[in-house]
């Protein structure tokens, strides 16, 4: 349940950061994408941004799109900031400018500051 899914990803964000256990990110991994393949918003963010920097797994910048494009979905601000730049860059995902500044609206409706930077980039250029 719900729980289940927090702990799991709690357990893997303490093996991240060495908090109580020993730092390990590849065991990080394996807590935290049990959580991500259960729904958990701040799982799958979190599983995006190890796709997208390569910690503890290969980085595979197509995979960090989708998930973060399922935490995005759920309403999680950092995932869809960084879904908008995927988008902006074509990082993962085609180039596409509109989808980019759709993701960060949304991010920005729910106050994120670096959303509301890049839309003003956005609309810079």
């Amino acid at each position: 349940g719900r729980h289940t899914r927090f702990a799991q990803f709690n357990l893997g964000v303490c093996f991240q950061q060495g908090a109580g256990v020993p730092q390990d990110s590849a065991e990080a991994v394996r807590w935290i994408r049990l959580a991500a393949d259960q729904g958990q918003r701040n799982a799958q963010s979190n599983i995006g941004m190890c796709y997208e920097h390569g910690r503890g797994i290969a980085q595979n910048a197509a995979e960090a799109a989708r998930w973060y494009h399922l935490a995005a979905a759920q309403g999680h601000a950092n995932a869809q900031v960084n879904l908008g730049v995927a988008y902006a860059d074509g990082t993962g995902v085609a180039q596409n400018k509109a989808a980019s500044v759709r993701w960060y609206r949304l991010a920005v409706d729910v106050g994120h500051v670096s959303a509301q930077l890049n839309i003003g980039v956005c609309y810079e250029n």
